[in-house]
């Protein structure tokens, strides 16, 4: 197989091939390896090097897969972009899944289109359904999901994991994740703590093994529900995870929050998956309804108080009883009469 450089500059195209690579299905559901065809090309939905039958190579070093899942954050999207173009590993398969945004997201991916593999931008029906489509696309062993405004913690981190981690029985690497809430010249970061025993577990700070998903399945896609990521955790067997020191990604909080609703269903399965003792599931979930109901009640009053300092209401000079202050108009003159 002749490999092919075609810019030296990106992680992404130091390693590319014409012959079409071999990609099994990715369970039952799945076609095999869809959009690895040049016959895509002149869709306006996608792009890449893949549609001009460009692929990546495996006979050198192991292919890195990274999906960014992306929807109306043009800015965003464009410094992961370049987090991973800058990569100085030299075979990483890079695809973008937009959601059909709006804004000049479509303007970043085709300035970029010449270093990434593939990229699509339609509607999807969430996250975790535009995650799958990006599995779909994978040839790479090993995944990571790096999405926009996040970033790798420097040019060297999938180098460095792929020289010190992959080689060994470990199916699942991850590490602690560095918290920011927006890029600055005076940029602040957390380092906030994963454990896999507690399934405290970042996307953007693991790399994991696409066989992990011939085994356990795809993310769960249904109404309602918010952590399939959690679910796709729990499964795993915990002999498969490996932690590391050296942090792998940057994580952008801004306007991340959790709902109720999600951590309701992680309470369920903790209970059905990750064996909580009934007691506990009922003691939590009790507990976190009180709590959040008391959350919401103290939240409430705190905004009325606060718009009542804001608005005080002012106070009328007292002038007595209304017959009292009409007396003036009464002809105390005229004689009482009961008609």
């Amino acid at each position: 197989m002749n490999v092919e450089c075609i810019d030296e500059k990106f992680s992404t195209t130091r390693r590319l091939t014409r012959n079409r690579p071999n990609c099994p299905n990715l369970l039952s559901d799945m076609t095999s390896c869809p959009n690895l065809d040049s016959a895509h090309k002149g869709r306006s939905n996608e792009g890449g090097l893949r549609t001009i039958g460009l692929f990546k190579s495996q006979e050198v070093e192991p292919i890195i897969t990274v999906i960014t899942v992306t929807l109306n954050d043009a800015r965003g999207l464009e410094e992961t972009i370049l987090s991973v173009l800058n990569q100085t590993y030299s075979n990483v398969e890079y695809i973008i899944v937009d959601g059909g945004s709006t804004d000049e997201t479509l303007e970043v991916l085709d300035k970029y289109a010449h270093a990434l593999d593939y990229w699509v931008s339609e509607p999807d029906r969430g996250i975790y359904d535009a995650m799958n489509k990006g599995l779909r696309a994978s040839t790479g062993n090993w995944i990571n999901f790096l999405n926009a405004k996040d970033r790798f913690c420097s040019s060297n981190t999938i180098h460095a994991l792929a020289s010190n981690c992959l080689q060994g029985k470990a199916k699942f690497i991850y590490s602690d994740v560095l918290l920011t809430a927006g890029s600055s010249k005076k940029e602040k970061m957390v380092r906030h703590i994963c454990d896999h025993e507690r399934l405290i577990i970042n996307h953007q700070a693991s790399v994991y093994h696409k066989s992990l998903h011939f085994d356990y399945g795809l993310y769960l896609v249904a109404p309602g529900v918010t952590i399939s990521d959690y679910i796709f955790f729990s499964l795993i067997d915990h002999t498969s995870y490996l932690k590391i020191d050296d942090p792998i990604a940057i994580y952008d909080t801004t306007g991340v929050s959790q709902s109720k609703r999600s951590s309701e269903q992680k309470f369920i399965v903790d209970y059905l998956i990750n064996r909580l003792p009934k007691y506990k599931f009922l003691v939590y979930f009790i507990c976190f309804r009180f709590l959040q109901t008391l959350k919401l009640r103290i939240t409430d009053a705190l905004k009325s108080l606060s718009g009542a300092l804001r608005n005080p209401v002012r106070m009328q000079p007292y002038r007595g009883p209304q017959s009292i202050r009409n007396i003036s108009r009464c002809n105390c003159d005229k004689p009482y009469s009961s008609k």
